[in-house]
């Protein structure tokens, strides 16, 4: 290959992202999980991730401000660790928990919405359900 350095080719470089995560329940999600997770289209304009059986669908922002990485330096005997800088970002991927829904025959798997956009009919995210919620809930006031 002409123009592409040889050691690029043989070990993949590694980015650090900063991910804000919403509608998680379970406090020690990241605890239980030992921090793993599975990306999908990290590329994309909406990468989606799973951690543990949470998923989440996202979106790169711009950051308000600027988000500092630092990384933990274990100290020798019970001292607590000191930080030591990594990098910083003025993006984050904002991810927010969905619910995925089993595809029934016949149905396509995306549509679009009012504004011609893409989305995927069988992903409902927490806020969907419950403004879906709070409309069935209403509409039976109104004919109580």
């Amino acid at each position: 290959m002409q123009g592409v350095h040889e050691d690029s080719l043989m070990y993949p470089t590694e980015q650090l992202v900063v991910v804000e995560l919403s509608g998680i329940i379970d406090n020690e999600l990241l605890t239980k999980n030992r921090g793993t997770c599975k990306i999908l289209d990290i590329d994309s304009e909406k990468p989606m991730m799973q951690i543990g059986h949470y998923v989440f669908a996202g979106k790169y922002e711009d950051a308000l401000g600027t988000c500092v990485l630092f990384e933990e330096v274990p100290q020798k005997g019970n001292k607590a660790p000191d930080l030591k800088y990594m990098c910083q970002t003025v993006k984050k991927l904002t991810m927010e928990r969905i619910f995925l829904m089993e595809k029934k025959e016949g149905e396509t798997n995306t549509g679009s919405d009012a504004d011609g956009e893409q989305k995927d009919t069988n992903c409902q995210s927490i806020q969907e359900q419950d403004k879906n919620l709070q409309k069935l809930t209403q509409d039976n006031m109104d004919t109580a």
